[in-house]
């Protein structure tokens, strides 16, 4: 595949990424759940539970949910743009940290605390 085919197969299969992550995101549950900083966005492209002690049975299932749903739209783009599943999710966290609202909790590495977005 070319160079130049492969980064348009890559913004296509970034733009339909965030259109599914969003309408994930979007469940008042997780939403509420990341307002709350019980629930936040890892560096790994996957919801995590950042605050277990506070996350109800309701939203831990609500957070497998939308990690599967990722998972399988990670590994459909990266079918398409033949990176590694792994890529593609970091690739997808980066967009999700960039879009942060202001109070939502992210974990920017996998021995890094969690950290409140300013």
């Amino acid at each position: 595949m070319s160079m130049f085919k492969k980064i348009a197969v890559w913004f296509a299969a970034l733009f339909a990424a965030t259109t599914l992550m969003t309408a994930y995101a979007a469940d008042p549950l997780i939403e509420q759940a990341k307002a709350q900083g019980i629930v936040g966005e890892r560096y790994d492209g996957y919801l995590g539970i950042a605050n277990p002690g506070s996350a109800s049975a309701e939203v831990k299932r609500k957070v497998d949910e939308t990690n599967s749903g990722r998972l399988a739209e990670y590994t459909r783009i990266s079918q398409k743009t033949g990176d590694p599943v792994a890529t593609v999710a970091a690739a997808m966290a980066l967009k999700l940290f960039a879009n942060a609202k202001p109070g939502e909790v992210l974990k920017a590495g996998p021995t890094d605390p969690w950290k409140q977005q300013p």
